[in-house]
């Protein structure tokens, strides 16, 4: 099987000859590897099944009042990357949002049918033809507190729902025109990204998910599914409140599968038959801190838990940059073995 039959075979439960895995690495994580292996192709070195690519960002004028470092996106928010952010997980942070006040009034959300965005996924497709591409999908929660900022927009879910429906309305839009784009783009999935949880809960009661953003995630999904894509969800923390959800609105994979926050082997039990999972290897524990040996255990553990499919062994998250190059290179050892 090629790593793209791999990955469909077991997101579907489908016969398969092996676990497909994957890594998220930090950039300076990935220059230590390819230090390592002496090339810059770590997808082969690796193994990985999965390529990376996102939407490219829709031409604006240069924006010369930032400093250097910042970049403003195309909602208005000014997010500043830098070295450092590369050994957290390549993000940044949010140094400006525009919107001040609690109100939309001459705020103008940009336009999701503009083209142009996805013309680099022929020639991606034709570089990687045997692996599976996912490209990162616009978020929702996430791109709506980067209007406000975080906690402004806690406070606005709180005292003023309408505002929330209303911003959801219009991102909802803008993401469902952008991922129609995709429909014979020679894509095969979409991973939405929106950090729901904290390390032990969801950041807002499962009740208000559920009235003022489900359906506009419904929206979203089924605009995904429509377009021929896996549908696949990206939420750190503990989401577990919410999973029954995330599955009745048409998601099929959930990324990550994050130990520290909640129990691999129940949700395998519980979910295990309705969704795949993807992650597994504790990002926050045993990858930087564990020895090889640990390492390889935790990777063979989650192998035999799912060894019917519906899994993409992964880490939880970017590998963080403190973590030894060899417990990364041990993962893709245990990893490999499948195949031998």
């Amino acid at each position: 099987m090629t790593p793209r039959e791999r990955v469909y075979a077991s997101i579907r439960r489908q016969p398969l000859d092996a676990i497909p895995w994957q890594f998220d690495l930090t950039s300076a994580a990935a220059d230590r590897l390819k230090n390592h292996y002496g090339t810059s192709d770590l997808h082969t070195a690796l193994g990985d099944h999965v390529v990376y690519t996102s939407a490219a960002p829709y031409p604006v004028q240069a924006d010369v009042t930032l400093d250097p470092g910042s970049v403003r996106d195309e909602f208005g928010a000014v997010w500043r990357r830098e070295a450092s952010d590369k050994n957290y997980g390549d993000w940044g942070e949010l140094v400006s949002t525009p919107l001040s006040e609690p109100q939309l009034n001459g705020y103008v959300f940009p336009d999701g049918t503009l083209t142009g965005r996805w013309g680099h996924l022929p020639e991606l497709r034709k570089k990687h033809p045997d692996r599976f591409i996912m490209v990162v999908g616009s978020a929702l929660f996430e791109r709506g507190w980067s209007l406000f900022g975080f906690e402004n927009y806690l406070g606005h879910l709180a005292s003023d729902p309408s505002l929330i429906e209303e911003v959801n309305e219009q991102i909802t839009n803008y993401t469902v025109q952008l991922t129609l784009q995709l429909k014979g783009m020679g894509v095969d999935g979409i991973r939405f990204g929106d950090d729901w949880g904290f390390q032990h809960s969801l950041m807002l009661r499962p009740e208000q998910w559920r009235t003022l953003f489900k359906k506009y995630y419904r929206r979203i999904y089924a605009a995904a599914r429509e377009a021929g894509l896996v549908v696949a969800i990206h939420s750190c923390g503990n989401i577990i409140d919410i999973i029954p959800d995330c599955i009745e609105i048409g998601v099929e994979v959930i990324h990550p599968l994050q130990p520290e926050s909640m129990d691999v082997a129940f949700c395998q039990r519980e979910f295990g038959k309705d969704v795949a999972f993807w992650g597994g290897l504790g990002s926050q524990s045993t990858i930087p801190n564990g020895t090889v040996a640990e390492v390889k255990r935790e990777a063979l553990n989650r192998l035999q838990l799912f060894n019917g499919g519906g899994y993409i062994l992964a880490p939880a998250g970017s590998v963080p940059t403190e973590t030894p190059v060899e417990n990364i290179v041990a993962i893709a050892e245990v990893a490999m073995q499948q195949l031998h």
